[in-house]
């Protein structure tokens, strides 16, 4: 009893048998083994199949592809018209510029969506 080779793993502090450490690594490894199978199938781990993205995700990706060229092209000209002095010509061509960079983001989503649908 003086050494802790004969222990059992039941009393607090101690650590369970290598043995019992091996089985539940084991049994750890083959649930990711099978999650990971599943996922790679296109299967959700509680078994039901991955569901497309609804409309208004789709709608929500669409507009914040369009709202994001917009935007970066307004902050592109209002900073090139602050520090270069162009006052308004910078804001107006890259708004354009921004507004086009939309549409096209736009149409390639749209592209993408409809070859996953």
């Amino acid at each position: 009893m003086a050494s802790g080779d004969d222990n059992d793993g039941k009393t607090p502090g101690t650590s369970p048998p290598d043995s019992d450490l091996d089985a539940r690594r084991r049994a750890l490894e083959s649930r990711l083994e099978a999650i990971e199978r599943e996922r790679s199938g296109g299967a959700a781990p509680d078994g039901r199949a991955a569901q497309a993205p609804s409309g208004l995700v789709k709608l929500f990706r669409f507009s914040a592809d369009f709202v994001s060229g917009v935007l970066a092209g307004a902050l592109i000209g209002w900073l090139l018209d602050r520090f270069a002095g162009t006052r308004p010509w910078g804001l107006i061509v890259f708004l354009l510029l921004g507004f086009a960079t939309g549409i096209y983001n736009l149409v390639k989503s749209a592209q993408r969506a409809n070859r996953e649908g």
